[in-house]
């Protein structure tokens, strides 16, 4: 298969708009869409389908990657996995809620939630759009309570400490065409009565990307999280970009125009996975599938999964665990709403033939002195 992120850095920074389309064609993979049937009936030995899950939706690891979370629906009830023992138990039974979009395991163990405070009956999404930060003590003895801010799409949140990163948008009340979006950094305060968040500074906003750009955090680059990754929707495609936390530069990863979102990075920082799809319209159409990208500003992808090649299906929302070992994520319909699934799987990237040789090199160096 042709090294399609090798294509384009060679060659799309230097070609006038015609022959560049040429290139996007010619550097395209083959057979996208064209195989009957359903990746479930063609899974690798080193993808496994956590079938008693049912429909597991966004998936998260905890931070000594022996649990994670996952939503039982877009807008549902937060679940907790254990693999050892292999039973979920649901986090969010003990108090009445509108449903939950988003959940994350916070560096001391408690959980940041994204969900809607209230939902309109008429409203089809069922608040997905309309949501606002909680906090969950770990022990689910009380309910969750409110942070005072909204949440649009999925935070980033830290392994180390308790930062995390978040989107401030007028949208979908506002076009996107001219809505507001920005990416905060801000700190969760647990001294008072109430958690609250704290330190809050603006790190980007639409003005960086030529008022193109719709933008959303997605993880800390390690091992240090000195850099905030995050996918700036729309702007060439979608591209995989980086923040640094420090002096604010910002770096064009991916350097493609086909549309990429980046999702969980390599606990080394040296890799990120991505969602990716061979178009050049907007809206992806849901044939996506995980690619390993390296951050060293190459553009290089190497393909991880292959369930677009099934007519209808695609994969996204990939985590890869903090000892590296493992990644968890969906099948996706085409078609259906953004980031839907219809059940989680479990990639042994040890095992797998598809890993870059180098994607887990800190973890496995730090395992030997350990040993």
């Amino acid at each position: 298969m042709k090294n399609t992120g090798q294509c384009f850095a060679k060659r799309l920074g230097v070609l006038p708009l015609i022959s560049a389309l040429l290139v996007l064609a010619a550097c395209s993979p083959a057979g996208i869409g064209e195989k009957p049937g359903s990746p479930r009936d063609a899974l690798p030995a080193h993808i496994t389908e956590l079938t008693e899950l049912g429909v597991g939706v966004r998936p998260a690891w905890s931070g000594d990657g022996s649990r994670f979370l996952y939503l039982d629906a877009l807008v549902g009830d937060v679940y907790e996995y254990d693999l050892a023992s292999g039973s979920s138990q649901r986090l969010t039974a003990h108090f009445k809620h509108h449903g939950f979009a988003r959940a994350h395991y916070l560096a001391n163990g408690d959980l940041l939630l994204c969900g809607p405070s209230k939902v309109d009956p008429e409203d089809p999404e069922e608040g997905r759009w309309d949501t606002d930060f909680w906090y969950l003590h770990r022990s689910l003895e009380k309910p969750a309570v409110s942070l005072g801010e909204p949440c649009f799409e999925g935070p980033a949140v830290a392994r180390d400490s308790m930062h995390f990163a978040w989107t401030r948008t007028d949208y979908p009340e506002v076009s996107p065409l001219t809505a507001k979006s920005e990416l905060w950094l801000g700190e969760i305060e647990l001294s008072g009565e109430q958690p609250r968040i704290v330190n809050e500074r603006k790190l980007v906003d639409r003005s960086d990307f030529y008022y193109f750009a719709m933008l959303e955090p997605q993880d800390f680059r390690g091992p240090d999280e000195s850099e905030l990754l995050f996918t700036a929707y729309a702007y060439r495609g979608g591209e995989v970009m980086g923040v640094d936390l420090e002096n604010g530069q910002l770096r064009n990863y991916s350097n493609s125009w086909w549309y990429e979102e980046v999702e969980g990075v390599s606990p080394g920082g040296s890799y990120t996975t991505v969602e990716r799809e061979f178009t050049l319209s907007l809206k992806p159409k849901g044939l996506i599938d995980i690619w390993a990208l390296r951050l060293d500003g190459s553009g290089a992808f190497t393909r991880l999964t292959h369930f677009s090649d099934f007519n209808g299906f695609g994969a996204n929302n990939p985590v890869i665990s903090p000892d590296c070992r493992h990644m968890l994520f969906a099948i996706r319909q085409v078609g259906g709403p953004e980031g839907n699934s219809d059940g989680l799987f479990l990639y042994d990237l040890k095992a797998s033939p598809l890993t870059p040789v180098d994607m887990c090199a800190m973890q496995e160096k730090a395992k030997l002195v350990q040993e």
